[in-house]
């Protein structure tokens, strides 16, 4: 009940702020930020080491409420604005396929919808495990094939839906979803962390190193929840509650 509750208010609010931001992308970013500093002081802080300081928690609940005025801002056809705050970066563009770009759920999530542009190659984008089983094989084997005529696969490693690898974590465990060290594993390519995060109202991509080819799929997950701890160390303000969900 709680749940359905909260889903629906904020359902309301990325309305309310992707209306806004239509009219004035400024005056929506200054509101999405005084949530994020409200719920700062409200909601409970998360188990996660770095995260003492109100600094750095306001920071991952302004993040939050970005990301809610950038899915409304994307349904009232703010798409191409959302994808025009998005920094060119370089090391982008000199990835080589063939190879998955994987992703995570934490910073502005919207902003990794140029990813298919800005590559080298051409690129197959995976949205979580929907359909049916079949459905989801015949995906599946129709990335192995583009692979494997040396395009681009873009794929999420945290999804909300999949089948799971446990791996260690900060201590405890991260469940990663199966697919993307699956599908390397067969392909025998490299997988390459990419998420993206908030530089004032623009957005930054951040690139990775490549996760070393194996045919091992616990070991490319660990590789892959290393890179994403190391990441999270670094910057404890990237958490997000997607990462909390699956610890």
């Amino acid at each position: 009940m709680i749940g359905r509750v909260r889903a629906r208010v904020s359902r309301l609010l990325s309305l309310i702020l992707g209306w806004l931001a239509k009219f004035s992308p400024r005056a929506a970013f200054a509101a999405a930020d005084a949530l994020g500093w409200l719920w700062s002081w409200t909601a409970r802080r998360p188990r996660f080491p770095g995260v003492e300081t109100r600094a750095i928690r306001r920071r991952i609940w302004t993040t939050h409420a970005r990301t809610i005025l950038l899915g409304g801002w994307m349904a009232l056809g703010g798409r191409e604005r959302i994808r025009s705050l998005v920094r060119d970066n370089e090391a982008v563009v000199q990835l080589r396929p063939p190879m998955i770009v994987g992703t995570f759920h934490i910073g502005p999530i919207h902003g990794l919808s140029v990813l298919a542009d800005r590559l080298a190659a051409p690129s197959l984008v995976l949205r979580g495990a929907l359909g049916t089983d079949q459905q989801r094989a015949l995906m599946f084997h129709r990335a192995i094939e583009h692979l494997q005529q040396h395009g681009f696969v873009i794929m999420a490693l945290d999804p909300q839906e999949a089948r799971r690898i446990e791996v260690p974590f900060l201590g405890g465990t991260l469940h990663l979803a199966r697919g993307a060290f699956a599908m390397a594993r067969i392909a025998r390519v490299p997988i390459v962390p990419l998420v993206a995060r908030w530089d004032g109202d623009a957005i930054e991509l951040i690139v990775g190193e490549p996760l070393a080819v194996s045919t091992d799929e616990h070991k490319l997950a660990s590789a892959a929840a290393r890179w994403l701890e190391q990441y999270l160390r670094d910057a404890p303000g990237e958490l997000s509650y997607r990462v909390l969900e699956l610890m």
